[in-house]
């Protein structure tokens, strides 16, 4: 390995993502993905391949690389299905025939009356017929099936086969799919068979990337039946729309990567500019970000978490939880102070490896754990902007001047959705602690 790529490799962020490995002629020879990039693309220089293996044949060949950041994993996947397809790099080939790709696939099957019933499944190229309308292929299996799995309680779909299809049509009775919902059962006969076309037709445009198109269909719906005083049907539709929203709102599509491979960098810097914007305690984008939370129950086996973004990008090798020592009761407060004092004493001491000084300090919680921060930073004699956020209505608190500030913002605001995320992260990694320590606890 020369020092060049040694030195991108070691560079690399432990974060999900695409990596593309070129040759000495800058010709790209083999596309993955990773959930931490810096573990998986470092394994393929420190493992002892067999001389003779093609993953050898690759390493030896491999010159120089890029690589491509993601929100998550299934991005990634997504991602690198496209640019496969897109490059056909040569130890992609090798490695694996495409015809063992998966893909999505919507088929038109008739039943006894001779209807077009569709059919939405996973198949590989041998098994795809001509008038399949057909997304991906998919490298990894998972990443079809994930994404079937994701968009079903939206589009509910049919993918039984047509002897199954046939002996529920025969008793008009739903299968399993059916009763959960995440099949309008077609073989029954009080299923609109146009409704459930529409639907598919739906499905489509959503796989093919335009879910606006479908939640600008649903809002006409939803203001129809409002109008019309069907309140319960306007909430079927406000429903799905959430439900896409949700989906949309973790989910960029193939092509805005393949279009700006600097993606996550310019929206962790959008997100930055826009806290600073909303925030007037903020001067400037704030470097290292962290957010606070405690869990507990009852004051036992209570913990805190802090969870860390740097430079708009969370960051979860920075995570670190505190198991709480001086209070064994019920007082979230107390208990945060003592989260906040312990960690920001380590910055201040020389006796340990200091983790970075944060410029933005975020607070799971409204008022009362702002006051208990500011209480902190007093005492401590240390002054970092620090906020709030109240989970019901996400609503920022900060002391401005000598007033406490309340702040709602657009959850729309690629600000908020930094800070929502670091505080759910909090949480997510507060509740996992105190839950291992409970069970360690019970199992002595």
């Amino acid at each position: 390995m020369n020092k060049k790529l040694k030195h991108t490799v070691d560079a690399l962020p432990r974060t999900p993502g695409v990596y593309l490995f070129k040759d000495s002629s800058s010709d790209i020879i083999y596309i993955g993905k990773a959930i931490n990039l810096k573990h998986r693309v470092g394994s393929y220089f420190i493992k002892n391949f067999n001389k003779d293996s093609k993953t050898q044949l690759l390493v030896s060949n491999i010159f120089s690389l890029d690589f491509i950041l993601t929100e998550s994993e299934i991005e990634a996947l997504i991602l690198e299905a496209e640019l496969i397809k897109k490059y056909k790099p040569k130890f992609n080939i090798l490695q694996k025939d495409d015809k063992s790709y998966l893909f999505i696939v919507i088929r038109n099957e008739k039943d006894r009356l001779l209807t077009k019933i569709p059919k939405v499944f996973t198949a590989r190229k041998p098994d795809l017929i001509a008038k399949d309308v057909v997304f991906g292929p998919y490298p990894n299996g998972t990443t079809a099936k994930s994404l079937l799995k994701t968009v079903r309680s939206i589009f509910p779909f049919r993918d039984c086969s047509v002897n199954k299809y046939k002996r529920y049509l025969g008793i008009n009775r739903p299968c399993l799919y059916g009763h959960l919902g995440l099949c309008p059962a077609p073989c029954t006969q009080g299923t609109d068979i146009k409704i459930y076309i529409d639907n598919i037709r739906r499905l489509k445009k959503f796989l093919k990337g335009k879910s606006q198109v479908v939640t600008q269909e649903y809002k006409r719906q939803m203001d129809r039946a409002s109008n019309e005083l069907n309140f319960e049907e306007a909430m079927h539709y406000r429903n799905l729309i959430n439900k896409i929203n949700y989906v949309r709102a973790n989910f960029k599509s193939a092509q805005s990567y393949m279009d700006n491979p600097k993606l996550i960098y310019d929206l962790a810097e959008e997100s930055l500019a826009k806290i600073v914007k909303n925030i007037e305690i903020l001067s400037a984008p704030p470097q290292r970000i962290e957010c606070y939370d405690i869990s507990n129950l009852s004051g036992k086996e209570a913990v805190g978490s802090m969870t860390v973004a740097i430079d708009g990008m969370i960051d979860k090798s920075q995570y670190r939880r505190f198991r709480i020592k001086y209070k064994d009761e019920p007082d979230d407060y107390y208990m945060l102070e003592e989260v906040l004092t312990r960690r920001l004493l380590r910055e201040m001491s020389g006796d340990k490896k200091q983790w970075g000084r944060p410029d933005l300090i975020i607070l799971d919680g409204g008022k009362g754990q702002l006051s208990s921060g500011l209480k902190v930073l007093k005492k401590l004699k240390i002054k970092i902007p620090i906020i709030g956020l109240a989970k019901r209505n996400e609503t920022i608190f900060y002391k401005y001047t000598n007033d406490f500030i309340e702040k709602n913002i657009s959850k729309d605001d690629p600000g908020l959705k930094l800070i929502i995320n670091l505080r759910d992260e909090a949480h997510r990694f507060a509740k996992n602690y105190h839950t291992h320590l409970r069970l360690k606890k019970i199992q002595v």
